[in-house]
């Protein structure tokens, strides 16, 4: 098995802290967004293994598992734990205990075909799996179709879920009776192997940063005829160029000319949608919030709409020309005139 190094990918030192592990992973997250690299097929390799990174990295219990094992430590924590289910007391606590052994110490008993073996006490069900699922602010408005690449569990194609294979048997009338047997090597006696899956999820509306979107019987296969897992995908909101998020409003500032707030006008603002007319009232200040009703996220549940916010930033030229410093030597005059001072200034007086 390759090993991967999970803090190579993310570009981290192995005694960092859980918020430079999440620093780390957004920005190489919207580096590699396939989203922001259509048609990218290395872009979208990179970005599938530095989600598969984070989500070990980020769960405290998971990166010590790692740190022990490796990257293949799901698959050696449940030959063991598949082991100790049928050790004999006093096995189950030794960390080291060997599936052969097992088999050996297990077979000293005949017994009737595949029915009485260990690994075919019935059926066993599939675990749950849980990813996390980098989404844009887009994506959240228009709850688009993801087709996704998993490493789930399927069940193995050599022992077809036994998790043992038959090296001697014996025949009792029309019966077979296994005498000796061995793990399956393809799947280390668990039943199952590691397989990439194509998952389509269609993103509803109303998740947020942190939330679990459930897709039912999408995680490991069952052994044996098992139900399947759930598959739990995490929600972990990319930063976005201009939006910022609050609640379910969003928020942007607004570059607006000093002659534009002084006399009003419309500009056309982008959206999550389209871009629509944003009215400037005459005389609006820095700081002043303009509201796009219903231009926000979509609420879960259907309980409406955000809104959008635009934050005036009244700009001035920086390097004015001899015609705007004439020009705006005038308005200090026509101000002057009109003792138009803001009244703070008239209290430093």
């Amino acid at each position: 098995m390759e090993y991967r190094d999970y803090y190579k990918i993310l570009g981290v030192a192995k005694d960092v802290s859980e918020p430079e592990i999440k620093k780390a992973f957004r920005k190489l997250a919207r580096q590699f967004h396939p989203d922001l690299n259509p048609g990218n097929r290395s872009a979208e390799e990179r970005f599938k293994e530095i989600n598969e990174a984070n989500e070990v990295l980020s769960d405290p219990e998971k990166r010590r598992k790692y740190d022990e094992l490796g990257s293949h430590w799901e698959q050696i924590q449940r030959d063991r734990d598949y082991a100790r289910q049928y050790a004999q007391p006093g096995e189950g606590s030794r960390e080291d205990f060997d599936l052969r052994d097992f088999f050996t110490t297990f077979f000293g008993e005949r017994m009737s075909g595949f029915g009485g073996g260990p690994f075919a006490a019935g059926p066993h069900p599939g675990g749950d799996l849980q990813y996390e699922i980098a989404l844009t602010l887009e994506d959240l408005y228009h709850g688009p179709r993801k087709l996704l690449s998993l490493s789930v569990g399927e069940t193995c194609p050599t022992c077809h879920g036994q998790g043992m294979i038959t090296t001697s048997s014996v025949r009792e009338g029309k019966r077979p009776v296994v005498t000796s047997a061995q793990p399956c090597e393809t799947c280390h006696g668990t039943g199952q192997i590691s397989k990439q899956r194509e998952v389509e999820v269609k993103i509803p509306k109303g998740v947020k940063e942190g939330s679990k979107i459930r897709l039912a019987g999408m995680g490991d296969k069952g052994i044996r005829g098992g139900s399947a897992g759930d598959l739990y995908l995490v929600v972990r909101l990319l930063p976005h160029r201009l939006f910022r998020l609050n609640g379910y409003d969003l928020e942007a500032d607004l570059p607006v000319w000093v002659d534009e707030a002084a006399l009003g006008t419309q500009i056309a603002v982008p959206t999550l949608g389209q871009k629509v007319l944003l009215k400037i009232p005459p005389g609006s200040q820095s700081e002043r919030r303009l509201r796009l009703s219903g231009k926000g996220l979509h609420k879960p549940h259907g309980e409406g709409t955000g809104d959008l916010y635009y934050r005036i930033r009244v700009m001035v030229p920086e390097q004015a020309s001899a015609k705007e410093r004439e020009l705006f030597t005038e308005l200090g005059r026509l101000r002057i005139e009109r003792g138009n001072e803001p009244s703070i200034r008239k209290n430093l007086e």
